[in-house]
């Protein structure tokens, strides 16, 4: 009978599978073991239909994989990890969890099944064509921080052997199957500079390829929850459905570092999350090219975000977001030892409340310069790691809601866009987006900003509206330096400008045709003066 699980359907032997024992004797008890807890094994319901026809490729690019040639799932393939002596009131069920992930290697690829209930477990890796499924009111709950054999391993708790590939990690819902990471002492630990202090992800597999991860939640982790392949290995992976939560970093006891789901390897469907956490939500970072996101929904973190590693990314995608309360909305970031080309990046049918930074474009991660002529007059060389950012796509997006008044209100804008004098921010495009924000625009070392097809942008501290049917942003404008756009096929703004000497400490006001006086306009728009730019409303 195919079913899903019940709570107690379970062969609970007293058997413990000890870690001293040979490797041929350990193999063979397995063998023995597994012969004889599988025959009554509850068989779980498997399917892979729905994720392949719900892959959603855009067009031209290279369709996900999903796990290939996994068994066919029948009694004798089938272990729940309680055969192998795990107990709700163990202190560590890892050995026997581990046992039962070695009896499906063994088999030639199985399920391991998790019963309702609680399980304390520490590290544990999975073999090729393995199911790990989570029954409802299952939950999964690493060792307590005082309980780890130490803090300085870095290795995910969740991870694969050697090149293991077709992997499946599920639940039966994101409410009611759980991991759980009991992170509060990490946080602590964090805040008190814990000397050699290291933090694995949940879950990590980066060895292989074709992973699934699907129904269930993650929450309260130490660091990263889901963590998608590193250094460009670990390609193919497809999420869904999957819950993640840990506190905010601005609430009373915030997380650190627990980003929801970072990116960092090719080809990745990820849909229909909820991401609540103290960092980004989701972030593609080095090698992550050809990345969708979409149906998912962002309440606290640092939203959708690339970067700050950004070397080798390329055709991202993120879609039909809702950001409700985030820190940010579109977030491109790096920095000149870590970046290259990035292009052809998309963010379209998105939907922001309340977010504090809706569009930030930035390649200066580590410091944003006080002042942008500063940084034009000391220029650094142009390298393959400098952040080269264009043919970014910005559509169908609204932000209203933001009225808060930080103590550096010039880092919160309806939009950013900061590039820097030797590498400028190119081809960005506007289509249909509309931003009510406390602060306005700035736009620094870029070209080519295209604004189309409706914009609008209100800058409520001001309570000053620009639409489509005017001639520039200049009344929203916070700051624009060697910068161009074009407001709905009217261009403005200054590129490549060189500032004769005679101008310095000058009385004269240049406007953007090269006309001057010598005295303060009365008449609004943009001017240089003493090597500024500066807006006359």
């Amino acid at each position: 009978m195919l079913t899903r699980c019940s709570p107690f359907l379970q062969n609970n032997k007293d058997y413990y599978l000890k870690k001293k024992m040979s490797k041929r004797n350990y193999l063979l008890s397995l063998m023995m073991l597994a012969a004889s807890v599988t025959a009554n094994a509850q068989v779980i319901s498997f399917s892979m239909d729905a994720e392949e026809a719900g892959k959603n490729t855009p067009e031209g690019w290279t369709e996900v994989n999903l796990p290939q040639d996994l068994p066919a799932f029948t009694e004798a393939n089938t272990f729940y990890i309680t055969s192998f002596g795990a107990s709700s009131a163990s202190a560590d069920n890892t050995a026997a969890i581990q046992a039962a992930l070695d009896a499906a290697n063994e088999a030639g690829g199985g399920m391991v099944v998790v019963p309702a209930g609680e399980w304390l477990f520490g590290r544990i890796t999975v073999s090729s064509k393995t199911v790990l499924h989570l029954c409802a009111n299952a939950t999964l709950k690493l060792l307590a921080y005082s309980d780890q054999p130490d803090h300085i391993t870095k290795v995910p708790y969740i991870t694969g052997k050697s090149n293991a590939s077709d992997i499946v990690i599920e639940g039966e819902s994101k409410e009611t199957s759980i991991i759980e990471g009991q992170g509060g002492p990490w946080w602590d630990a964090v805040e008190n500079k814990e000397s050699g202090l290291q933090r694995g992800s949940i879950i990590r597999f980066h060895q292989g390829q074709r992973y699934l991860f699907r129904n269930f939640r993650i929450q309260n982790a130490p660091g990263t929850n889901l963590t998608l392949g590193q250094s460009g290995t670990g390609a193919h992976n497809t999420v869904h459905d999957i819950s993640i939560y840990a506190p905010s970093s601005s609430a009373s006891d915030p997380s650190h570092n627990t980003d929801g789901i970072p990116v960092w390897a090719p080809y990745a469907n990820i849909y229909n999350c909820d991401i609540d956490t103290g960092d980004d939500n989701i972030v593609t970072d080095s090698n992550a090219h050809h990345i969708h996101v979409w149906n998912c929904d962002f309440k606290a973190g640092h939203g959708a975000s690339l970067g700050s590693y950004t070397i080798d990314m390329h055709h991202i995608i993120y879609e039909n977001l809702t950001f409700d309360g985030t820190d940010c909305g579109f977030r491109l970031k790096s920095n000149t030892d870590r970046s290259g080309d990035v292009h052809d990046i998309i963010f379209r049918n998105c939907a922001m409340t309340n977010v504090a930074t809706p569009i930030q474009i930035t390649a200066w991660y580590d410091k944003v310069p006080n002042d942008p002529a500063t940084a034009a007059a000391s220029p650094e060389t142009k390298k393959s790691t400098t952040p080269e950012y264009h043919n970014i796509l910005i559509q169908n997006v609204t932000a209203t809601g933001y009225n808060t008044k930080n103590s550096n209100d010039k880092n919160y804008n309806g939009i950013m866009i900061y590039g820097r004098p030797e590498s400028y921010v190119y081809d960005v495009t506007f289509d249909n987006v509309q931003i009510a924000h406390r602060n306005g625009v700035r736009l620094f070392f870029c070209k080519d900003i295209k604004f189309i097809n409706g914009c609008t942008f209100t800058k409520t501290r001001t309570n000053q509206t620009v639409e489509a049917t005017d001639q520039n942003l200049s009344s929203v404008m916070e700051n624009l330096y060697e910068a161009t756009y074009t407001w709905h096929n009217v261009t403005s703004g200054i590129s490549n400008l060189t500032m004769p000497q005679r101008l310095h400490q000058s009385d004269t006001y240049y406007n953007l045709q090269g006309g001057q006086q010598k005295s303060r306009p009365t008449r609004k728009g943009l001017y240089i003066h003493n090597r500024k730019i500066i807006i006359i409303r």
